[in-house]
């Protein structure tokens, strides 16, 4: 039964139910769009495997708090040289992901708290209406490359709650790399496919995806199938792929007709055939992504920083987005209008970045963690859909133990960094005796240790670029410019 369930899955027109707030333009709305014998490009390395859980639409669901448990995940690559690999495993790989808008729309995204039960099973919040979860185990699998022609995706999952209507599915993505980073356009995990959405219950149903054609399957069973019977002729589909009567969906926080979803977790097929493919010359800019400081700290708990970004292009017409991913769930990122974005991976509009970026942290702890922002910049031509991208950059954010002699005497930190700073440059203290007094004032600009770390890093980065003699007319001249540190880019760029 399991390989007649594998191919019913799989089979246009079989989901028994549908995503509630996903608008029913969706190419994946219906489920499966079909076999495809999808194989990745021949110089990709990695795949991930992936799951989505939505409110059943046209169901009502109780009030009551639900879970989804989600056991036996796993992903295997069939080689072409025959037989399959186990690439990724929740046994010893934890399931992992975040709660998303349920179409996707801005990839707007917040924590999914999941927590490992005793049985191994990873157990989570069932989603509300408007929203998804969306999960994938913790590391991406990795194959060599130009070796691998299919991917096989399995797991057990189930719902907490009777009277909770859930409707899930799976599938896959290919990567270039078990490490690269998500720019739209999917040129870096174009989409293997999907399976049809399949409605939970209190008991564990086992959900399957293939981009791997029945024929080809029976051929070579992946390991979890071996031993099964051949499978019956599938029966003709229980649910047309798209509703006569769309049915009634959450109201979501962005506009209601998005295209279809740009995240790495979704199938690439577009829903408009005539939408222009893209050029073999694309008619797009990379975009120039530029950063102050690549090294920046926060003050403890409440400590904010400029992340001092730019975005640019010599092509007007290109949309420009900022990626950035890596920030962890103690820290936010405001934006100048006041748009408080959290999550792991967030994407920014031009005029976001332009408002100016500031990271805000809520460490409570006494530790010092060190995240390491992974931003890459993209462009997208809004005719032919081109899109090319900047090469990620990395800001490393350490959040040092707040300190209590640090909020009342700004005059003597910034005295005491200074003297550090001349220890290690040789310059002589008469030179900095007016500089460092400058430094007392600091005090009414803010958030002074923040703005003060800043400061050091960028006075640091100038004068180390400096060709010529550091003496205390470079360090005046810098100093008279401390009030735009973190405004004015050009201590940030090489000098001489």
């Amino acid at each position: 039964m399991a390989l007649t369930d594998v191919i019913y899955q799989n089979t246009p027109g079989n989901s028994e139910g549908f995503p509630l707030g996903v608008p029913s333009s969706y190419s994946w709305y219906g489920g499966s769009t079909g076999h495809t014998g999808s194989t990745p490009p021949s110089n990709f390395t990695s795949v991930t495997g992936w799951g989505q859980v939505y409110p059943k639409s046209g169901a009502t669901n109780d009030s009551n708090p639900a879970n989804v448990q989600i056991a036996d995940f796993q992903t295997w690559v069939h080689l072409k040289t025959g037989g399959w690999a186990l690439v990724q495993d929740q046994a010893t790989d934890p399931i992992a992901g975040s709660q998303f808008l349920a179409d996707f729309s801005g990839n707007t995204n917040s924590a999914w708290s999941v927590t490992r039960q005793a049985d191994g099973s990873a157990m989570g919040a069932a989603p509300l209406s408007g929203y998804n979860d969306h999960f994938w185990p913790g590391s991406r699998g990795s194959y060599s490359a130009g070796t691998v022609d299919g991917v096989y995706v399995q797991a057990n999952m189930r719902t907490t709650d009777p009277n909770e209507h859930l409707v899930a599915d799976l599938g896959a993505d290919w990567w270039s790399t078990p490490t690269a980073a998500y720019v739209d356009g999917f040129s870096n995990n174009p989409g293997a496919g999907m399976s049809d959405w399949v409605e939970l219950t209190t008991s564990y149903k086992t959900l399957y995806f293939t981009s791997m054609t029945s024929a080809q399957l029976q051929a070579d069973l992946p390991p979890p199938l071996k031993g099964t019977s051949s499978p019956t002729t599938p029966t003709t589909p229980t649910t047309p792929t798209q509703p006569t009567t769309p049915p009634t969906t959450a109201t979501p926080t962005t506009p209601t007709t998005p295209t279809d979803p740009t995240i790495p977790s979704q199938p690439t097929t577009p829903t408009d055939p005539t939408t222009p493919t893209t050029p073999t010359t694309p008619s797009v800019t990379a975009p120039v992504l530029d950063v102050a400081d690549k090294s920046l700290w926060v003050a403890g708990r409440g400590g904010q920083v400029d992340l001092g970004t730019t975005l640019t292009t010599t092509d007007p017409n290109d949309n420009l987005t900022l990626n950035i991913m890596g920030l962890p769930r103690y820290e936010t990122i405001t934006t100048g209008d006041g748009t408080t974005l959290r999550g792991n991976n967030i994407t920014l509009t031009s005029a976001q970045v332009d408002s100016g970026l500031t990271l805000t942290s809520n460490y409570k702890g006494n530790a010092h963690p060190v995240a390491n922002l992974t931003l890459t910049a993209s462009a997208m031509d809004p005719t032919t859909g081109a899109v090319m991208s900047s090469d990620p950059q990395t800001i490393r954010v350490t959040d040092p133990r707040p300190s209590s002699s640090t909020g009342g005497n700004t005059g003597n930190w910034a005295n005491h960094g200074f003297a550090q700073w001349q220890q290690q440059m040789g310059v002589d203290s008469s030179t900095l005796a007016n500089t460092a007094s400058q430094m007392t004032g600091w005090g009414d600009q803010g958030t002074r240790a923040s703005q003060a770390s800043q400061g050091f890093a960028l006075l640091n980065q100038y004068l180390a670029g400096s060709s010529g003699r550091v003496d205390g007319g470079q360090i005046a001249a810098a100093m008279s410019n401390g009030t735009g540190w973190t405004h004015n880019s050009f201590l940030s760029k090489p000098q001489g």
